[in-house]
């Protein structure tokens, strides 16, 4: 086995996720959840510092300190050839914030604030599994296919024992599940009758044998976002109020996923499993800026935005492979770790308020998040383009990606002077546009006589072949709030409802010819080798209770 002889490997980020580090939740107090995150033009929140900080000029002369833990409780559903139920729990801190006030002596300035707190952005723990039977693809063709196309582009296509060398093991362009599967004999070099490789690549294990394959995948996901904020506001004339946050943000991401094919259905036969951990972490600083005017004493505006967040990230990834292969053991499971920059998309935010009958309010926000604005850099200055090999994948960003919209909205009720009744909801499209989505298994830029597919730069990521494709979600909101002259205390619930396509590996299309002269000659016919992946609809539920807890002084 040649798996510690890898001195450097193969990464990859993706498109799916660069989604993943970009998205956030509806989060912040109870307050705010229950109101669906129509705050954009209320303000007098804390969470006004991670949405419009123009909202944090409300406060007049009041302090106020606030905590808000939570519990939430997550349930995935996917369809394919059996319908799994996963479920899991989770409780966490959603917001901290403390707000200092200080009235002023001017003739327009009325007051100015500052504030500092905490804010859970996004935290999503669940389980998933995919369960399919004869699919449209096998895992091992997959990895067939990424073999030969790594070895066309290498200039190695009639010499497939290359893999097996100690110098694919230390060629960091190389996929290691490439070599996993060639070390493990889940792939291997076409042989003649005496048993010589044929020059023309190489072909599955269970291909080999023209046996069906049955699938099973197990994903364990972890997405953690937090910021932390300091924030400057300013009133003018109980009518303008302005606002800026500077925010340092943690992010981490854990995905685990186990895939096993086997090739009979008592599952007593040939298999191939595969184990992968990815965990992509990073620190960020961004900008937060917004407004927010008074027409009249019942009306209110706001408009705020947020600049990218520069994160400089590491990935940390591993694999594992086995087969039933005779004189084979387990293959991989060294840790590698790759460091890159990423740059979230640019974010506005345009909403509207009313107060009705001094015992009510509502409000109206639209979030536009621009997917096609982000970025990744390199650290490495010595690639050929300049970075890192992300321009091909920045220009697909523009391609697939579009503006994601959350339409909000949100109402509150005060049924006593101490006691109130809340309610919201809110809408968020795809960051994907149509093409992509409703076809992923179609998204690739084959053209005959040179390589390109678009697959494994929108959805290989460094060891891990699965992926998730996010479309629209859903936002139900409820809550309610007692409050003294010193105290409040509010109660929130949120169910959100997340959309999301999965597979366990990306379609390719396969080397169909080579001519002496190099020239390419590409299929997406299956009957000549291409894979197309099967996609399964999943449905996730994320409930979420908050208890927020506030003191002003």
């Amino acid at each position: 086995m040649f798996g510690m002889l890898c001195m450097s490997a193969a990464y990859g980020q993706a498109i799916v996720d660069a989604v993943r580090f970009g998205s956030t939740n509806i989060a912040g107090t109870a307050r705010y959840r229950s109101m669906g995150g129509a705050f954009g033009a209320l303000g007098g929140d804390p969470s006004a510092m991670n949405d419009n900080p123009a909202g944090m000029g409300i406060y007049r002369g009041t302090n106020e300190i606030s905590f808000t833990p939570n519990l939430s409780f997550a349930h995935s559903k996917v369809n394919g050839t059996f319908d799994t139920d996963n479920k899991k729990s989770d409780c966490s801190l959603s917001n901290f914030s403390f707000v200092l006030s200080f009235k002023t002596d001017g003739e327009h300035l009325v007051n100015f604030n500052i504030g500092a707190g905490y804010n859970h952005n996004e935290g999503l723990r669940r389980k998933y599994q995919m369960i399919l039977n004869y699919p449209t693809s096998s895992f091992g063709q997959y990895l067939s296919n990424r073999a030969n196309n790594t070895l066309m582009v290498l200039g190695q296509y009639n010499n497939p024992e290359y893999l097996t060398s100690d110098e694919a093991w230390n060629n960091g362009s190389i996929p290691l599940s490439v070599l996993y599967a060639m070390d493990t004999y889940a792939i291997d070099a076409k042989k003649d009758a005496d048993g010589n490789s044929l020059n023309d690549g190489v072909i599955s294990f269970d291909e080999a044998q023209n046996l069906s394959s049955y699938q099973r995948m197990y994903v364990t996901e972890q997405n953690r976002q937090d910021a932390y904020n300091l924030n400057l506001s300013a009133n003018w004339s109980d009518r303008l109020y302005a606002g800026l946050t500077m925010t340092i943000h943690d992010l981490n991401s854990r995905i685990d996923t186990e895939i096993d094919e086997d090739y009979k259905e008592d599952y007593m036969g040939s298999y191939t499993q595969y184990f992968n951990y990815l965990e992509s972490k990073g620190t960020g600083f961004g900008l937060k800026a917004g407004l927010l005017y008074k027409p009249t004493d019942m009306w209110r505006i706001g408009i705020a935005a947020h600049t990218p967040i520069w994160y400089k990230m590491e990935d940390i990834y591993n694999g594992t492979m086995q087969t039933d292969a005779d004189n084979t053991k387990p293959t991989g499971g060294d840790n590698y770790s790759f460091k890159y920059r990423y740059y979230s998309p640019w974010q506005l935010q345009l909403s509207s308020a009313w107060v009705i009958a001094r015992r009510g309010l509502v409000g109206i926000e639209v979030d536009m998040q621009d997917f096609a604005t982000q970025k990744f850099k390199s650290n490495d200055e010595d690639w050929d383009d300049g970075n890192g090999g992300f321009d091909a994948l920045n220009d697909m960003f523009k391609d697939y990606n579009r503006t994601q919209l959350t339409y909000k909205v949100g109402g509150e009720y005060r049924v006593t002077d101490h006691f109130s009744l809340r309610a919201g909801f809110a809408y968020r499209t795809s960051p994907y546009k149509d093409e992509l989505y409703d076809h992923p298994e179609m998204s690739r830029a084959w053209h005959n006589g040179y390589y390109g597919d678009d697959n494994t730069l929108l959805f290989d990521s460094s060891t891990k072949p699965n992926y998730s494709l996010l479309g629209t979600q859903q936002f139900y909101t409820a809550g309610m709030g007692w409050h003294g002259d010193w105290w409040h205390i509010d109660l929130s619930f949120m169910d959100r409802v997340m959309h999301e396509k999965i597979a366990m590996f990306p379609t390719t299309d396969a080397v169909y010819q080579v001519t002496g002269q190099g020239v390419v000659t590409m299929t997406d016919d299956s009957q000549y080798g291409a894979v197309k992946a099967t996609h399964c609809d999943m449905i996730s539920r994320n409930l979420v209770w908050d208890v927020t807890i506030g003191l002003k002084f």
